[in-house]
């Protein structure tokens, strides 16, 4: 069991959580760590993959602006320089101060539904964002781009909370994370081979890029409450002992046994309160003012083919 550091609200708000089901650390199975291994692998394979997914959809739609911008969408709607970045900035506005806001209500529902929700929503508003005709429809699109986008990255950090113990979460959310780079990877390609519909329909390529991976993200959005699981207790993959097991030791671990965001008590000011004293918090986010600085995700502009001179200098 690992020892609690810390000062703190969150620390006793841990501490005096009940358990919501009839197990004791007595009771916790004497696994060996390969069965361990088999039991977390198992939740690995059905969980991480789908969290994976829905990041590298976020991303793109969050980022495809850059190769929109390559494709001609600054020339079509007279974009300034500066009129291009205020587009890009005013995304992180909505989705800096409503992450807070948005885990409150998935304390509320079911994360899966709530994650779907929000999927759907920004879907529609990347959708929609290809049909822009000017710059203050493009900051629109990008303000309500924020607000839809803004709380999947604390939900599936949440959810993950729910699943494995604190030692076993970093783990998994450097795994979720990664799926930005996987978005880097591809999304270039993809916008390559979109932009040659330049033309069907009477749109111009760049406005394809948006409606079509806006369509791919409601499309995956709705079948979220299927294919994400909630919580250990809701999983019909894992066999009864295997959801005890997992659930004993988040109990042991962190002194609850819920591991789920729908429990009885439902939200509490408190647990806010406890985030906002937590000294660690803010550690964290010292720690990584520097590289959002210095690699801004805002923009997949970062990327060779829009960073590099089209032509050598003369």
């Amino acid at each position: 069991m690992l020892e609690k550091v810390g000062s703190s609200d969150a620390d006793h708000i841990d501490a005096e959580r009940k358990p919501s089901i009839g197990l004791n650390e007595d009771s916790l199975p004497n696994y060996n760590d390969a069965e361990t291994k088999r039991i977390l692998r198992k939740v690995d394979l059905r969980l991480l993959p789908v969290l994976a997914l829905l990041y590298v959809l976020a991303f793109l739609d969050r980022s495809n602006i850059g190769n929109a911008r390559v494709a001609g969408m600054n020339t079509e709607l007279g974009l300034t320089s500066t009129q291009y970045n205020i587009a890009l900035t005013v995304f992180f506005f909505p989705y800096a101060i409503l992450e807070v806001p948005s885990n409150i209500i998935l304390k509320l529902m079911r994360p899966s539904l709530w994650i779907a929700i929000m999927m759907v929503s920004w879907g529609i508003v990347m959708t929609l964002q290809g049909i822009v005709q000017n710059y203050h429809g493009l900051v629109a699109t990008r303000v309500m781009l924020g607000f839809a986008e803004c709380g999947l990255f604390p939900a599936a950090t949440y959810l993950l909370t729910t699943w494995y113990c604190r030692f076993e979460v970093q783990t998994r959310l450097a795994v979720f994370f990664s799926a930005s780079s996987m978005a880097n990877a591809f999304s270039g390609l993809l916008a390559f081979g979109i932009q040659h519909m330049d033309g069907v329909g009477g749109l111009s390529g760049w406005r394809w890029i948006f409606i079509l991976e806006g369509i791919l993200t409601v499309t995956i959005g709705v079948t979220v409450p299927w294919i994400l699981v909630d919580s250990p207790e809701t999983a019909s993959f894992l066999e009864p002992f295997e959801k005890k097991y997992i659930i004993a030791r988040l109990r042991q671990d962190s002194g609850s046994s819920s591991g789920q965001v729908n429990t009885n008590e439902g939200y509490q000011w408190r647990y806010l309160k406890a985030a906002l004293t937590e000294w660690k918090i803010y550690f964290a986010v010292c720690f990584l003012i520097k590289p959002s600085v210095t690699f801004p995700a805002a923009d997949v502009s970062r990327s060779l083919n829009v960073l590099m001179p089209t032509h050598p200098p003369q």
